[in-house]
């Protein structure tokens, strides 16, 4: 997915206690690979030389364009809220800093970041200033977690917002209005990239999307009739119509050396058929792939004649 991004690199301050060599060595990994990944990141240490003005380098802090990064450990938060108690680096800083986030409650400017330096314990002591702020943790997914901070100080997230949609109420009946509503297109789409995903192959002629902007696979499906038969072949025909390229992958669990180059799979048919363990890889026109396999579990048994709105299921 394009993501657009602001012609200057977002600023970014690290505000962090000394609570021991490893936090302080995580909070410089972190402030290091930020800035690999374009953030232009300012750490104390790097910015504040001998015989500089360390309160001067803090009030930059107060900079509303730039964002600030509060690494907490637990003896960040009682710091921060006893400023007026003890003199530390963590207390101007919040001096400086929680005006600035009174003044525009609504505001994202400070970004709570929770390390998995181990100087966490299970619940988190935030200052209060930042009491109801959403964090990012890292102590679960670590990976996870450092997309989610890079994507959010590039203003790139992971999925926008769809276009807004006209009301289906504007110039339309009642009976218009329910009709726009249950045969919206965007009943046939799935903006997850993974997951088990419901089909109903008897509405909306067997298409369903899933993904969103260039990630979306808009598929075209087919349940046959003979597959509803008593003992009939439980198989789903798949187009290439909408996507780009398909290529099959039989009795997929039997064959993993076959994902190990999609490019070399055959992906030159317009139509492939799987059942149940096999695997459709597919390449749709703007270079993203994506794997769906059926799941036996998920096709109910057919009675002698093939109802309306039974869904199929594939992964």
């Amino acid at each position: 997915m394009p993501t657009s991004l602001t012609p200057d690199p977002p600023v970014a301050f690290v505000s962090y206690s000394g609570a021991g060599e490893e936090h302080v060595g995580w909070v410089i990994n972190l402030a290091r690979r930020l800035r690999a990944n374009g953030v232009d990141v300012h750490l104390d240490r790097w910015d504040v030389s001998l015989g500089h003005d360390l309160y001067l380098f803090m009030e930059r802090y107060a900079d509303p364009s730039a964002r600030v990064l509060v690494v907490l450990s637990d003896d960040y938060g009682p710091k921060a809220n006893r400023r007026d108690e003890v003199s530390s680096g963590v207390g101007t800083e919040t001096t400086i800093v929680s005006p600035t986030v009174y003044r525009n409650l609504g505001g994202n400017r400070v970004i709570p970041v929770i390390p998995d330096s181990g100087t966490v314990a299970d619940e988190p002591v935030v200052p209060t200033y930042l009491v109801g702020r959403t964090w990012i943790d890292f102590r679960h997914d670590h990976e996870a977690a450092y997309e989610q901070l890079v994507r959010d100080l590039h203003g790139a997230p992971i999925e926008a917002a769809p276009p807004l949609g006209p009301s289906p109420f504007v110039g339309t009946t009642d009976a218009q209005a329910s009709a726009l509503i249950r045969n919206d297109p965007a009943r046939w789409n799935d903006g997850r990239t993974g997951g088990l995903v419901q089909v109903n192959l008897n509405e909306n002629s067997g298409r369903f999307a899933i993904g969103s902007e260039e990630a979306r696979f808009e598929m075209h499906l087919e349940y046959p009739f003979s597959a509803a038969q008593p003992g009939g072949q439980k198989i789903i025909r798949h187009y290439k119509d909408g996507i780009g390229h398909i290529g099959l992958v039989a009795a997929a669990a039997d064959h993993p050396e076959a994902f190990a180059d999609l490019s070399a799979l055959p992906m030159s048919n317009r139509v492939e058929s799987t059942v149940p363990g096999d695997a459709m890889v597919m390449m749709n026109r703007c270079g993203y792939w994506a794997l769906l396999m059926l799941d036996k579990r998920s096709l109910p048994p057919r009675p002698e004649r093939l109802r309306a709105n039974r869904p199929c299921c594939v992964s």
